[in-house]
């Protein structure tokens, strides 16, 4: 967790034009945070009024994906 706070805070400070959510997509993408590690720091991160109470589900969803590295698939000639 605490790792996630300190890139949100360096990615607002590079950005402070930005919105937390984009701040806290930067801080997980491609970092192999655990779902639950996510939503902590979502809770802790997110004002209130950025968001709809209905739509935490599908943003930290987002946020899970992002934080996955892309997987590598080869393609095999025909």
């Amino acid at each position: 967790m605490r790792s996630i706070e300190a890139k949100f805070i360096k990615s607002e400070v590079r950005g402070p034009q930005l919105g937390a959510y984009i701040h806290l997509a930067k801080a997980v993408s491609y970092q192999g945070f655990s779902r639950k590690n996510i939503v902590k720091a979502f809770k802790k991160l997110m004002p209130e009024d950025e968001f709809l109470k209905n739509e935490t589900s599908v943003l930290i969803d987002n946020l899970e994906t992002l934080t996955n590295k892309p997987v590598e698939v080869e393609i095999s000639p025909k």
